[in-house]
């Protein structure tokens, strides 16, 4: 009963848990809303304590690297009167020949997440092997990311990189630049941010901020400075060039290692962002949590995306059947 309130409360709401229980099983004062909830919370604790035990559960494996990828996404306040949110970090770490591992946390209720990661990394084997983080460049992202792998290579993002160039392509290329500037300035304009994408594919990244910094020299000049489009295009280009200097040692030679068959992006996080956080947390529901109780159920969350539930069940209770138990009697 445990087990099954548990996974159907990380998946779907907790009053939709109950009213399912209702409908399967006829013990009805076992599924209550409370119920459900208290019983669910009550595992996530158990595996919140069982994730700060390190153990390598591969214990050999081959030479390659492992990519681990972090996000962050937000949820709202559970006190109405405060319209504020909080941060819930969630990662994914993979390797060919383990698989994939998640970690999901919130920062400000998990005192012990640089432990938390270690253990996620630990089912990869030994830990000096080479590995690469993939953040979306957030300076809080990357001030952690040193603080608990610190030996690992950071690697900016390439979708979240081309979003903010495209984005600054898309107004200086823009009728309305192109009405309100001269034709030499905004042609100008247009063949620097150009070229920036080209560059920052190919490892040119001090050449795309130089372009970038002439970028801010056309916008000074008296005839450009007072147009409100060139206020916006000053704008984005000056987010442009602080977010690229602040990752500078993070933007590897993009088209080299596509063509290697080497990873560029963090989309596997994003997926994983989505299934751990967004389908049942924020996504089209109108939710608001308790910071500690949704680190709890993030516990339990994780634990069902990665299939291993049914395994923590099968140690903590003798005669309970493992996954590996139950692959074996389907056969």
């Amino acid at each position: 009963m445990e087990y099954v309130q548990s996974r159907l409360a990380a998946t779907i709401p907790y009053a939709k848990s109950s009213e399912l229980l209702e409908l399967l099983l006829p013990v009805a004062g076992a599924n209550a809303t409370s119920t459900v909830r208290r019983n669910t919370l009550g595992v996530g604790r158990r595996l919140d304590a069982q994730g700060l035990e390190i153990r390598s559960e591969a214990a050999e494996l081959e030479e390659s690297s492992a990519n681990v990828s972090l996000d962050g996404g937000y949820l709202r306040l559970c006190r109405p009167d405060e319209e504020k949110s909080f941060e819930v970090v969630a990662g994914r770490a993979m390797r060919a020949g383990v698989g994939q591992r998640s970690v999901a946390f919130v920062r400000t209720v998990d005192e012990h997440c640089h432990e938390r990661v270690k253990r996620v990394l630990g089912a990869f084997g030994r830990q000096d092997l080479p590995m690469e983080v993939f953040t979306d460049g957030d300076i809080q992202l990357r001030q952690w990311q040193l603080s608990t792998l610190p030996r690992a290579r950071h690697i900016l993002d390439r979708y979240h990189l081309r979003r903010r160039v495209a984005k600054l392509n898309a107004v200086v290329h823009g009728r309305p630049t192109a009405s309100q500037l001269r034709s030499a300035d905004h042609d100008w304009l247009s063949r620097l941010a150009g070229g920036l994408k080209w560059r920052l594919w190919h490892g040119r990244a001090p050449e795309a901020m130089r372009r970038l910094a002439t970028m801010l020299y056309v916008l000074g000049k008296s005839t450009v400075c007072r147009k409100p489009a060139a206020r916006q295009i000053r704008k984005l280009t000056l987010e442009l060039l602080g977010y690229l200097r602040n990752n500078s040692d993070s933007l590897p030679n993009y088209g080299r290692r596509y063509q290697a068959g080497r990873r560029i992006s963090s989309a596997f996080v994003e997926s994983a962002v989505n299934q751990l956080i967004d389908k049942r947390m924020s996504k089209s529901q109108q939710m608001r949590w308790d910071p500690r109780s949704a680190h709890l159920l993030l516990q339990v969350r994780v634990r069902v995306i990665d299939s291993q539930l049914r395994d923590d069940f099968a140690r903590w209770y003798p005669g309970f059947p493992s996954n590996a138990s139950t692959m074996s009697l389907a056969a």
